[in-house]
């Protein structure tokens, strides 16, 4: 099987480090996240109120606002 190299910020490994079982490998553990249908929601939900949330909502605020309309 190959292998892919992928970026994570350092606070999206820590949970993601967190979550992950003792003898779980990251990849079994991004599948299994990815497996559950709609189960990212919850993740996205304990964001509310969070340092993250804020950053995310900062920055879709910043796209809409540059994103132009087309006629």
């Amino acid at each position: 099987m190959s292998t892919k190299n992928i970026a994570l910020r350092e606070d999206v490994y820590k949970r993601l480090k967190e979550v992950k079982g003792p003898d779980e490998s990251f990849s079994d553990a991004i599948e299994e996240l990815l497996e559950r249908k709609g189960s990212l929601l919850p993740l996205w939900s304990s964001l509310s109120g969070s340092e993250a949330m804020d950053l995310i909502e900062t920055d879709l605020k910043a796209i809409r606002n540059g994103a132009q309309i087309r006629v």
